[in-house]
């Protein structure tokens, strides 16, 4: 194939089905860190608010498959936003979601009968759950194969803003914690997620079932990134 300069490269396959497979784990690593946040009940990771609160209020349909709905209407924003700089390789989003709602739903399997009951634990396993995040996230960077939606619309943003793409994720972030904040209330009557909530307490220790916003979901936006920090160079020494 010729590259942009018009010079002849050869392409390995061997090093991109590897790079694909890498990428696929760290799709897998991120969907197991988003399962543990809900299991956990301690409120949701931001990627994944807003479609666990459509779980709730429309169970026919699994998480994954709302994932990758509020994935494809991520697409539709990065189109807005890039317009002409919207290219046909950033169409690959779509199996990338697709693959990723799959391994969410999986991942719910997995840890379907798994519900601890302390907060001690709860926090611990959050914990664990970040750091997965942290090096699933990791791994998709490194591989430089497929990416969600999620990331590519921070991208968008950031590369027409100008704005450094951390701030940018901390906005989206933020965005979609308002937003399943918005639809929580519209469906069941408060901000929290589907449960009857007396007051902040029963949010806070996890008194009620089907939280969507806590004290979790602040975790979850902020620890994983700090993680990737350590995280990221050791897998690129790796790479």
């Amino acid at each position: 194939l010729l590259d942009r300069s018009g010079k002849m490269v050869r392409i390995d396959r061997t090093n991109i089905l590897y790079r694909y497979v890498m990428a696929t784990l760290g799709l897998f690593l991120v969907s197991f860190g988003v399962v543990v946040s809900i299991v956990v009940n301690l409120g949701t990771a931001p990627l994944s608010c807003a479609a666990y609160v459509l779980n709730l209020r429309f169970p026919s349909l699994s998480v994954g498959t709302f994932i990758f709905i509020v994935n494809m209407v991520y697409m539709l924003v990065q189109m807005v936003v890039l317009r002409r700089r919207f290219r046909p390789r950033n169409l690959m989003q779509i199996p990338a979601s697709l693959l990723f709602g799959y391994l969410t739903d999986i991942s719910l399997w997995i840890l379907s009968g798994f519900y601890p009951e302390s907060i001690p634990v709860r926090l611990i396993v959050l914990v664990g759950g970040c750091v997965v995040t942290a090096i699933g996230v990791s791994l998709e960077v490194h591989s430089k194969a497929w990416m969600l939606s999620a990331e590519m619309t921070v991208d968008a943003f950031s590369s027409t803003l100008g704005k450094p793409f951390d701030k940018v994720k901390v906005v989206m972030d933020s965005t979609m914690v308002v937003i399943a904040a918005a639809l929580s209330w519209v469906f069941f009557g408060n901000p929290f997620g589907s449960g009857h909530f007396e007051n902040f307490a029963d949010v806070l220790f996890s008194r009620v079932p089907g939280i969507v916003n806590g004290i979790g979901t602040i975790i979850m936006a902020f620890l994983p990134g700090m993680l990737m920090k350590y995280v990221s160079p050791a897998l690129g020494r790796f790479f």
